[in-house]
């Protein structure tokens, strides 16, 4: 597999804001693959079947071989034992959910919230647990303006003829909408 590099290196979830898309899913792409390229090698004992692919799709092939040659050497590999990398990852989300909440009362996250906010759904759901009641309805509607967007993206994508089929993207969005990006969540 050819190795893939980070592009962007998020600070804080504020950044992603501005980007398209879920910005927690953006953020956490970005995260995920930082930290299958810069894991410590020695501390990683379990991956899931997602990030054991993602491994040797961005590490260098000497160092994935170094890790794989460890885990090949696990006779309990296949436990079910907690992957090392969800296990990460879903503790940053908390801590990016966490920071967006402190920083409501921002202009740039307000402004955000109330002209160009889009969440996918478990995201949304997650937000939605620590925002104020007023809140909760507003990422209630981000949510329903998002779907209604999506549903006429690919009502389009599936009525236009072949031949002048644009806008694969959409079925992209969709699947981020429904589930959130690739390996966040199983």
């Amino acid at each position: 597999m050819r190795t893939h590099k980070q592009l962007v290196s998020y600070q804080s979830i504020a950044q992603a804001l501005p980007e398209p898309g879920c910005p927690f899913c953006r953020f956490l792409k970005e995260y995920q693959t930082a930290r299958l390229q810069n894991h410590p090698k020695e501390s990683i004992h379990r991956l899931c079947n997602f990030h054991t692919w993602g491994l040797a799709a961005v590490q260098d092939a000497p160092a994935a071989a170094q890790v794989f040659i460890k885990l090949v050497g696990e006779p309990d590999f296949l436990s079910k034992a907690e992957c090392d990398i969800c296990r990460e990852v879903l503790a940053e989300e908390d801590l990016r959910i966490c920071e967006l909440v402190s920083c409501l009362s921002r202009t740039d996250v307000s402004d955000w919230l109330r002209s160009s906010a889009v969440l996918c759904i478990p995201h949304g759901e997650k937000l939605r647990r620590q925002v104020p009641p007023v809140l909760a309805d507003r990422v209630d509607a981000i949510i329903e303006n998002y779907r209604r967007q999506l549903a006429r993206d690919l009502q389009q994508l599936r009525d236009e003829p072949e031949q002048d089929r644009a806008g694969w993207g959409a079925l992209g969005r969709a699947a981020e909408f429904l589930v959130s990006q690739r390996g966040l969540h199983s």
